[in-house]
């Protein structure tokens, strides 16, 4: 039975492996299917249907995926090939979902990106309202995550959004803001974008000197600077015309055609970008129309024209047809003047484009004089609701912008209650850590006055002990030689006299007499001479009292060596101390001294080893306190009550004392003091 529960444990075991490498194997694979199919959907070469179906493949791949970034990552892929064929709708759709998905993920990097495309997506399509909106969100989001690039493109893209919305002032502030976080970054691709943009900005509101100035900035970046690694092509030729445009805009015309010149003869210009080699062409003519220069105009106008309706610009188609209907104008070509000039009309009312559409009617005011009352009712018209548009966006980007600066506020104020906090914080700790400190000083000097007044309680005994001691040391002394004194003159005496009175029979008896005295002559003998040396000895030698000064000596220091588990003491009494010959000032002032000392070491020192040694020579008694503790300068530092106090008792004493010392360098008392005899 158990070896079948072991085979049924294996197989299942087997099994389960073989479960996760086929789950794995099976990640692995649809991970290669969808980087093969979005392969080739970005190739351009096969066509929309290709495109398209190896686009749907690799979605509906991803939807059999786990859901996390690279996720995210491959549906933006998703959406740029949608976008790529013609169905933004699907991108928009797309990257509306990726919202919601980064926001569940907590994924902030991609949902920025997210916000940035759908922001994208609402220039191209010209509702640059919901531009700014989506790029703002990207913004607070970069901000957060301290990303100065991102915060930076984010910017730059509200930037051109409020410019293409004629909003120049707020395009302006949006593109500074952008120059601020992208010099951090030193992307010259963008910096010249930001550049660019602030000329245009400056030029919408006819601040033509500053404008040349930023494309001069934006002209520096495109010679030093190669901006094809950075995706952008014909720079140069781009500042070129700018600076083209500002200068025909303040009618300097030489200048402006010799900008225009050099933009020309960039290489490959016409190839790499048509609608920028029309640009300038359309500027030469028109330069050379202020200069009254009319010989090659009209070639100017018309390559430009034909260029602009193979590529399908429709502003620039209208542009073209106005300046073709100025020229023409000019030379009183009446009726090819008025024709471009009705066709730029129609064109410009079909792009909804107030400022073309004010344009074109402003040269049919100049060409068709027989409607000139219906044409300045409706360039009244046209100039209200353009200044009423201008006025509407202002305040929607306005709104926005308070809404950001609102948010920043916010912002501020949240990381000013947080700052505050953490203050209000550490000062309780710190309050809490002073009041511990002075609660447990005070606790600690309780305990050292109570030892203290133990320790002079001892003091105080130990005298009384010694008085006592000494007189009866006095009292005992007195009988011994009492004693002493009534063997030696009264027994003895006796004793002698009847040995003298025995000897003297001696002479007078028998021979058994005579033995028999001198045995009892013998015997007294040696009774005198056990008496002699009883009070010899009773008369030489002291009582031996109990050594109570080593006792209470030695009980302090163990006494220390108990109040500290940091600190190590180590202590030596010299054992030929004899300390019935001390006198009992020099005991009770060497016990304070000692006493004293060690106190001051618990308080102060902070030592990690203390050594008390008591040493004698024939005439001194020498002490020596050593510690490893912090120290102090001798120099400086004067005398507190404590050290006064020992030096008062080594002078009482007729000793000397010394005192050692470094800050960090322990401290070392050295004290001599004589025996009083």
């Amino acid at each position: 039975m158990r070896v079948f529960f072991i085979l049924i444990l294996l197989v299942f075991f087997f099994f389960s492996c073989s479960d996760k490498k086929d789950s794995n194997l099976n990640s692995n694979i649809k991970k290669d299917s969808i980087d093969f199919y979005l392969k080739k959907a970005f190739d351009f070469s096969s066509s929309n249907d290709e495109i398209e179906r190896n686009t749907l493949n690799a979605q509906r791949l991803l939807k059999q995926t786990k859901i996390d970034s690279t996720y995210i990552l491959n549906n933006f892929y998703v959406a740029f090939s949608y976008d790529n064929i013609g169905k933004s709708d699907l991108f928009k759709k797309i990257n509306l979902e990726m919202i919601d998905v980064a926001i569940n993920l907590n994924d902030s990097l991609n949902l920025a990106r997210a916000y940035t495309y759908l922001g994208e997506y609402h220039t191209k399509n010209l509702a640059m309202d919901s531009a700014v909106i989506y790029f703002h969100q990207a913004e607070k989001i970069y901000l957060k995550r301290k990303d100065n690039l991102g915060v930076g493109k984010a910017n730059l893209k509200m930037a051109i959004a409020k410019y293409n919305e004629r909003d120049y002032i707020g395009s302006e502030k949006s593109a500074v803001n952008a120059l601020n976080y992208l010099r951090l970054e030193k992307n010259p691709g963008l910096l010249f974008e930001s550049y660019t943009l602030l000329g245009l900005t400056c030029n919408g509101i006819k601040d033509y000197d500053k404008a040349e100035e930023y494309f001069k900035k934006s002209y520096d970046i495109a010679s030093k600077e190669n901006l094809e690694n950075y995706g952008q092509f014909q720079t140069k030729a781009i500042s070129l015309s700018n600076l083209a445009l500002v200068n025909l805009k303040a009618q300097n015309f030489e200048p402006a055609l010799e900008y225009i010149k050099q933009g020309l003869n960039e290489p490959k210009l016409k190839e790499e970008h048509p609608g920028l080699y029309a640009t300038l062409l359309t500027l030469r003519g028109k330069s050379n129309l202020g200069l009254k220069r009319l010989q090659n105009v009209s070639d100017d106008f018309h390559e430009s024209f034909s260029i602009r309706k193979e590529l399908k610009l429709l502003p620039g188609i209208v542009e073209s047809q106005i300046a073709l209907a100025e020229y023409f104008n000019i030379v009183e070509l009446k009726d090819s003047a008025l024709t471009y000039a009705n066709d730029a009309y129609k064109l410009a009312k079909e792009t909804r484009i107030l400022n073309l559409q004010l344009e074109a009617v402003d040269i049919l005011l100049k060409i068709d004089t027989e409607n000139i009352n219906s044409y300045s009712k409706e360039h009244i018209n046209l100039s209200d609701s353009l200044l009423q548009a201008e006025r509407k966006v202002s305040e929607k980007f306005a709104r926005i912008e308070y809404e950001t600066d609102e948010f920043k506020r916010q912002k501020e104020q949240l990381a000013l209650q947080n700052r505050n906090i953490i203050l209000f914080a550490l000062l309780a700790f710190f309050i809490i850590v002073l009041l511990y400190i002075i609660r447990d000083q005070r606790s600690r000097n309780k305990y050292f006055r109570l030892r203290e007044q133990q320790q002079k309680a001892n003091e105080e005994i130990y005298s009384l002990m010694l008085s006592q001691q000494k007189k009866l040391d006095e009292v005992v002394i007195k009988e011994k030689q009492r004693i002493g004194q009534e063997l030696h003159d009264g027994v003895l005496g006796r004793l002698f006299g009847a040995r003298l009175n025995l000897d003297s029979l001696n002479k007078k008896g028998d021979e058994l007499a005579i033995a028999g005295r001198d045995h009892y002559i013998s015997e007294l003998k040696f009774i005198e001479q056990d008496i002699r040396e009883i009070s010899h000895e009773l008369s030489r030698e002291k009582f031996a009292l109990i050594n109570n000064f080593v006792a209470i000596l030695t009980n302090l220091l163990e006494e220390q060596k108990n109040l500290s588990e940091q600190t190590d003491l180590k202590y030596a009494i010299d054992q030929a101390i004899i300390w019935d010959k001390v006198d009992n000032d020099l005991k009770i002032n060497l016990y304070r001294i000692i006493q004293e000392s060690l106190q001051n070491i618990n308080k102060y020192a902070k030592a990690k080893n203390v050594s008390v040694n008591l040493l004698k020579d024939a005439e001194h008694l020498h002490v020596t306190i050593l510690d490893d503790g912090v120290g102090f300068d001798v120099s400086k530092k004067s005398k507190g009550i404590g050290l006064q106090n020992i030096t008062s008792r080594v002078e009482t004493c007729k000793g000397t004392f010394d005192i050692q010392s470094k800050p960090g360098k322990g401290t070392t008392i050295t004290i001599d003091l004589p025996f009083k005899k």
